[in-house]
């Protein structure tokens, strides 16, 4: 049966349905039907053909092509953002072919473009200090930002985390919460001393009593429901402006964490845990953060520093410019050995 004349709408129809079958989460969804839809819109306002038949890897090449150059709605979208659309592209046409309606996967060969590797900034020590400075635990408010603002920086969790997590899957006492992660997946993270008397604090003397039976977040608003994720990424902006720490943001909190996890001595398996990654790959590159980090700190080992103040302490100076190394004594004008013996010694 010739399968070339389905449209690529219909076929992203089926493709949600499949995702959604599969348990797959609304933002995995969203990405899925941006990205693809982004191609459908495409094609559409330059008057091609959004038919299966019509459609190959050259064409698909000169989509992305135009998003990359800007030609597309006069923005150039970043390299990142690229890469995201082609590996949606990827997985569309993989089930396109998987499912019988091409003979070949058409973007087999297409790859996605690499992403520039840039430094993640984490937050410093001031700029956390800052930070926890501008919130007043003694109220509702700020109670519950403190404490929000410890499980994202002495926990690593993602913003969907936090905003969903469980009150049932708080373990104050025993310093540890049970999330639900990417993938419908569970995991447990430990948190510390700092962060238990943060969460004790809100729980015992400012959380309120939840709207309904059927509430079980652990965060609520004033009246009792549940905090939505745009009303913790607005928290995060005004803390943020309030703090003159103006570059937060709940990720940034996780890069932070993870890094500072392995300068603390930190386990790259168990920090592979606690970030709820499927891979040692996702992992990399707080390892490559850290031992930035410590690359800065390295300073303190400078030899020549280390060198210079040995003589500073030993208190010779040389009126010739001259110094002794591995008892041969050199010129630093010429850099040839100087033969002339010393005061008093025996030839």
């Amino acid at each position: 049966m010739d399968k070339s004349h389905i449209t690529l709408d219909k076929l992203l129809k089926m493709y949600d349905i499949y995702n959604r079958s599969e348990g797959k989460s609304p933002k995995t969804l969203r990405f899925y039907d941006q990205n693809i839809q982004g191609l459908i819109d495409w094609l559409l306002a330059a008057g091609r053909s959004i038919a299966l038949g019509d459609i190959d890897e050259t064409l698909i090449r000169e989509h992305v092509l135009d998003f990359q150059e800007g030609k597309w709605r006069n923005r150039p979208l970043s390299p990142s953002t690229v890469n995201d659309r082609v590996r949606a592209l990827r997985a569309f046409f993989n089930w396109i072919y998987q499912n019988g309606y091409t003979e070949t996967h058409l973007l087999q060969k297409f790859k996605p473009p690499k992403i520039p590797y840039t430094m993640i900034e984490i937050l410093t020590d001031d700029e956390i200090d800052q930070i926890f400075a501008s919130l007043d635990t003694k109220t509702m408010a700020g109670s519950r930002s403190t404490a929000m603002m410890d499980l994202l920086l002495d926990a690593g969790i993602r913003l969907f985390e936090l905003t969903n997590l469980q009150e049932d899957n708080v373990h104050i006492q025993k310093q540890y919460i049970k999330v639900l992660g990417k993938g419908g997946k569970e995991r447990i993270v430990a948190f510390g001393n700092v962060t238990r008397r943060a969460l004790l604090n809100y729980q015992i003397h400012f959380r309120p009593e939840p709207a309904y039976s059927g509430i079980n977040r652990f965060f609520l608003t004033h009246d009792g429901y549940p905090l939505s994720e745009e009303t913790v990424k607005s928290q995060i902006r005004r803390i943020a402006k309030t703090s003159g720490v103006t570059r937060l943001h709940a990720h940034l909190c996780r890069h932070t964490y993870a890094t500072n996890f392995l300068l603390n001595g930190g386990n790259v398996l168990l920090l592979k845990q606690n970030l709820g990654h499927t891979t040692l790959a996702m992992v990399d590159r707080y390892v490559h953060l850290a031992t930035s980090k410590i690359a800065v700190l390295s300073q303190d080992f400078s030899p020549l520093d280390r060198r210079h103040a040995r003589h500073a302490r030993k208190g010779k100076g040389n009126s010739n410019n001259e110094f002794n190394v591995n008892a041969k004594i050199f010129s630093r004008r010429t850099g040839k050995r100087n033969n002339r013996k010393k005061p008093n010694q025996e030839t």
